[in-house]
């Protein structure tokens, strides 16, 4: 997706999350010291992880997911998705400008969208706002922006 557009889709997608934004959550990346970063870098390249560090805005904090596997936080897991078979990463850590936030996440307030048994993100309304089962061209936006 070119740089306009997928900026474009992330401030939609942010202008839809922000009601479910902790009041005062503005800071979405973690910061890393310059040994730090390098190191997370070459987590990055040696892993192939579907990340890119340069690019703004950050849909996920792969920082400090990255962090927590250095501290041995137990949320900091990652998996295969049963429904794409893609690497799967923790809500904990995606910021507002994922299409698929969260009340896991930890920028989430008590209203944030919910993920039922049936694998959906549903708004308090109970509206589904993405179904992960969904093959990607019913997906809200065609294919994810992401794989985590």
């Amino acid at each position: 997706m070119p740089s306009a557009a997928r900026d474009e889709v992330l401030q939609a997608i942010l202008e839809r999350n922000k009601p479910y934004t902790r009041p005062g959550a503005r800071k979405f990346n973690t910061p890393l010291d310059f040994g730090h970063e390098l190191a997370f870098r070459q987590w990055v390249a040696k892993n192939k992880v579907p990340f890119d560090p340069d690019q703004q805005p950050q849909d996920y904090d792969m920082r400090g997911f990255w962090q927590g596997l250095e501290n041995e936080n137990p949320l900091a897991q990652s998996a295969i998705d049963p429904n794409d078979d893609r690497m799967h990463y923790p809500d904990y850590w995606k910021t507002p400008y994922h299409e698929t936030f969260s009340n896991e996440s930890q920028w989430a307030n008590d209203m944030a969208p919910r993920w039922n048994e049936q694998d959906q993100l549903t708004a308090p309304s109970g509206r589904i706002l993405f179904d992960d089962r969904a093959p990607p061209a019913a997906l809200p936006f065609g294919k994810p922006l992401t794989s985590y």
